[in-house]
């Protein structure tokens, strides 16, 4: 379970890259084109969803690396035993909220399908983007489940 929740961690933190890499040359190719008096039609729009797949996207990884800014100045100060069980609950916490928000961000999309809610200008659909973040806090709660239960070490015997 580790080694698939990692490389799909990856592949979404990939993916989140790409996004940023669209972003910025989507905004220069409309900044130049509005010199020539010709923007690109939805650039404000694509920019937003692409923000928001890239925020979505990236938190698997994130999580999977420990890049999250931690507040540890008062459990630091505990002992050890207290220090566990603070990181368990933290855990069981954080795979509790990503689970709300990986179910409901499921439900609101099935909502946007059915109801077909799209962009203003380019007439896209908003689903696909969020049924992107319930995929990816679900990740999220695979990858915090591998803090939980860490993959077993292999022993050599020589």
């Amino acid at each position: 379970m580790y080694k698939i929740t990692r490389q799909l961690s990856n592949l979404m933190n990939y993916l989140s890259a790409v996004c940023v890499m669209a972003m910025m040359l989507l905004t220069c190719a409309d900044v130049l084109l509005r010199l020539f008096k010709h923007p690109i039609l939805g650039t404000y729009e694509l920019v937003g969803l692409l923000g928001a797949l890239t925020i979505a996207l990236a938190i698997p990884a994130t999580t999977l690396n420990k890049g999250h800014v931690a507040v540890e100045f008062v459990v630091e100060k505990l002992p050890f035993k207290a220090r566990k069980v603070c990181t368990v609950i933290t855990t069981l916490l954080s795979i509790s909220l990503f689970a709300l928000i990986a179910w409901q961000s499921f439900l609101y999309a099935n909502i946007l399908r059915s109801t077909g809610e799209v962009t203003l200008s380019l007439q896209m659909p908003f689903y696909p983007i969020v049924y992107a973040i319930s995929a990816a806090s679900l990740l999220v709660c695979f990858v915090l489940c591998t803090d939980l239960f860490p993959p077993r070490q292999k022993v050599n015997n020589p």
